[in-house]
């Protein structure tokens, strides 16, 4: 549970595990198009793939690290909202790529998503650190995509049955 009384995120160090899948989205009241690249600096909001709950965060305190708390929240607000910030030096103008670093800065208290194994949760989810965010960003702030799937239509020839 969270101080809020929304579900709680957690992370893991690496995890195949299909309950780390989140999707990204056009940042409330902001479009994008399937397929297109996230740049970095974008707004995005992050749904879980499981639960299409949103990565949200607001002015509580996280139960672990009394940081501030990251929960998965159902409703849509500007508290979904969080910017790609690209750690590359080069990176003013360019695509968030699988395996790069970034930061993601939620949009509306300026805080960076965080997770440390210094707050671990013990049963009934022993293993999985808690997520929140920080005013301050470091190593702990880093995150990764280690996934991009975009579906994309293909055209098919339809055969007639010639009868």
């Amino acid at each position: 549970g969270t101080g809020s009384g929304q579900q709680s995120v957690t992370g893991l160090q690496a995890s195949a595990d299909p309950d780390c899948l989140w999707q990204v989205n056009a940042a409330m009241g902001e479009e994008c198009r399937r397929g297109e690249p996230v740049k970095c600096g974008q707004s995005i909001r992050l749904v879980h793939y499981s639960t299409s709950k949103l990565l949200h965060s607001h002015r509580h305190t996280s139960p672990l690290s009394n940081n501030q708390e990251v929960s998965a929240f159902d409703g849509q607000d500007a508290g979904d909202n969080w910017t790609v910030e690209c750690v590359a030096a080069d990176s003013a103008g360019a695509a968030w790529r699988r395996e790069t670093p970034v930061r993601l800065q939620h949009a509306e208290t300026d805080m960076y998503l965080y997770a440390s194994d210094a707050y671990m949760y013990g049963s009934p989810i022993r293993g999985q650190m808690e997520v929140s965010a920080v005013s301050a960003p470091d190593d702990n702030t880093l995150w990764r995509s280690e996934v991009d799937i975009a579906l994309h239509a293909v055209p098919m020839t339809v055969l007639a049955d010639d009868q």
